[in-house]
């Protein structure tokens, strides 16, 4: 009896047992069949995984050349090295090789094909057809790559050559060189080879030398495999399967540089397949033995010990999708049933836990949504309406709440604010502090402060007794920068928090504009010819440290021309390939949509949206203008 006891508790046999007495005849002949349909389908199975294999590897060894071609692109962008300057160009290259961990060297040649500069793992750079290498490059007018034969396969190198260009008119003056030893490349493959569980991978270039062969334990000399049949047929651009004594060989070509063609071949054996189908004709005669065993007892033990348990979980599953939490749920054992009993009770009880979660996340959810309707107070509900004068904004959070801000009200007879600010951080922090800086600056811009309405700056020098009152005006507006940073300085300091920020003061009537940039973005006067002023940063960001320097500068807005201002999260906006928007696309989308007046914000916001094509937004995005009519 003690010998049946497991399988009287199994729930599993039973069922099985009685099936199996209704399918005892097919099953009979089916087991002669699954021996060479499953071969069949082995081989197909490993002929599709290979092939996912080698895809894989393709995918890697196009990254990793890509990375070096775009490594070799920047070197060749620096100024040091454009401006061909020997001692801090070898200095910027020893400084790059080890900062990235470069397992190879630079050269850096002009357009006579002399040797400027190279890095110290440069030992036979006297040898390279610089000369050679600039014309060529010349001619293709983009990067090339050759292979640098060495005597022997370990002072062999693949190079990049890569165009130098003049910054001013784009013409070639010379060429950056970063050549990888071919020992380097054939320890990479070895790493794949290892990590991907192959047998063997071989890589040639497009001229048919093999830069790895996983099956060379010493590499010595090197080798030119054109000639052989499967590195041919890759070099024509033709792959897929070879089968040859007990190997499944891939043949991939890797389009790499252009229009060349390299060849990668990756193989496994035969012999895990023949292991898996002698599993599964073992399988086949144990079913066969198992089947005599389990058939006479099966029928009658299922139907009793299977019927009424489901029942009952039948009855439970019923109430509990009627709401019932409370149902109890008798049943229990240690078969399958009872485990299914078990796993009833712990679904109802994950559901009670769940609910509970649902409604405290929602309350969680409540309050943040009561957050963002408060920030959203904190920020103007309708803009000011000037007969000279139109006003748009755009703001766009990446999260519930943001730390972005703009503002524009009027200050006193005939002046109009313009606030666009960025609080570091993000998140509801972020938010309580951008309502702070908010107001403070609201507040302090209306606020006259006996004795002391001169900010401490390079171009408005003040005193009490100035008699320009319409200077003193204007820097007592502005005067709300330093009160605010010397308060969240003071106060807040601890906190660590500060904010970017643009205000500026319009002298509605004449169009002069009075501002301090306080370390943001820098904001854009454009009119029908382009960008005609970048207002950079004139002082440090608001709430770093008190008693701060804060420079006002000024110049006048003319009939036709348009502000626009924006925070960092316009330029950092990323695509889904990690490419930023940048400064230089939102200058050219502005400069092309200038007659749109205000409503250009809503071409750059529909720009950035088609940019970032539905991948996250990580920063908000806030933007203003201000059109003078």
């Amino acid at each position: 009896m003690k010998l049946i006891q497991p399988f009287m508790q199994s729930i599993r046999f039973r069922i099985v047992g009685l099936l199996l007495l209704c399918l005892i005849p097919p099953t009979l002949g089916g087991i002669f069949l699954i021996d060479s349909y499953t071969g069949r389908q082995l081989k197909k199975i490993a002929e599709k995984d290979l092939q996912g294999r080698a895809r894989l590897i393709t995918q890697l060894i196009s990254r990793a050349d890509r990375e070096r071609q775009q490594s070799t692109a920047f070197v060749a962008s620096e100024p040091v090295i454009t401006e061909f300057n020997v001692e801090e160009s070898r200095y910027f290259l020893n400084e790059f090789v080890k900062f990235h961990q470069w397992n190879g060297f630079f050269v850096v040649a002009n357009q006579e094909g002399e040797l400027v500069a190279g890095s110290d793992g440069a030992n036979q750079e006297k040898e390279l057809p610089l000369k050679r290498w600039f014309e060529e490059v010349k001619e293709t007018k983009r990067h090339v790559n050759r292979l640098f034969p060495g005597k022997t396969y370990a002072e062999s190198k693949d190079c990049l050559i890569v165009p130098i260009h003049n910054k001013n008119d784009q013409t070639q003056i010379g060429i950056v060189v970063g050549c990888v030893p071919l020992p380097i490349i054939a320890d990479f493959v070895q790493k794949i080879l290892k990590d991907a569980e192959l047998e063997r991978i071989l890589l040639v270039n497009y001229q048919g030398y093999v830069y790895a062969d996983t099956d060379i334990k010493n590499y010595s000399v090197l080798e030119n495999r054109k000639n052989s049949l499967l590195v041919n047929q890759l070099l024509n651009n033709q792959g897929g399967f070879v089968y040859s004594q007990g190997r499944f060989s891939y043949l991939s070509p890797v389009h790499l540089r252009g229009t060349k063609t390299w060849g990668l071949i990756v193989e496994n054996s035969e012999s895990d397949i023949q292991t898996a189908i002698l599993n599964v004709n073992r399988i086949g005669y144990l079913l066969l033995l198992v089947i005599g065993v389990i058939v006479a007892y099966a029928s009658w033990s299922v139907v009793h010990h299977s019927t009424i348990p489901i029942l009952e979980l039948t009855k439970a599953s019923q109430a509990i999708a009627e709401g019932n939490l409370d149902y109890p749920i008798t049943v229990q054992g240690k078969d399958e049933i009872g485990i299914l009993g078990n796993s009833f009770i712990h679904m109802r009880n994950q559901i009670k836990t769940l609910i509970a979660q649902e409604i405290k996340d929602g309350m969680n959810r409540l309050e943040l949504e009561k957050g963002r309707q408060i920030q959203q107070n904190f920020l103007p509900i309708s803009l000011p309406q000037l007969p000279q004068w139109q006003i748009n904004a755009v703001f766009e959070p990446a999260r519930t709440v943001s730390g972005d801000f703009y503002d524009a009200f009027l200050l006193g007879n005939g002046y109009l604010a313009i606030v666009i600010g960025d609080v570091c951080d993000k998140g509801v922090g972020a938010a309580m502090f951008m309502g702070l800086f908010r107001s403070l600056l609201r507040v302090f811009s209306g606020e006259t402060m006996p004795g002391d309405t001169c900010i401490r700056d390079v171009n408005y020098k003040c005193s009490v007794s100035d008699s320009d009152d319409k200077k003193k005006v204007i820097v007592q507006f502005l005067n709300a920068v330093r009160l605010t940073n010397d308060y969240i300085a003071t106060e807040h300091g601890d906190m660590a928090m500060f904010a970017t920020l643009f205000f500026g003061v319009i002298d509605i009537s004449n169009g002069n504009l009075s501002y301090i940039n306080a370390g943001h973005e820098p904001v854009f006067i454009l009119n029908s010819e382009g960008i005609k002023h970048k207002l950079k940063s004139t002082s440090p960001a608001v709430g770093m440290m008190p008693d701060s320097t804060f420079t006002i500068d000024s110049l006048t807005i003319d009939p036709g021309e348009i502000l626009i201002g924006y925070t960092d999260g316009v330029t950092d906006a990323r695509s889904p390939t990690k490419e930023f928007f940048g400064r230089k696309r939102l200058a050219e989308t502005l400069t092309t949509n200038f007659s749109t007046g205000t409503k250009i914000l809503d071409i750059v916001k529909q720009e950035l949206i088609s940019h970032i094509d539905g991948s996250i937004q990580f920063d908000d995005i806030t933007m203003i203008a201000v059109y003078r009519n």
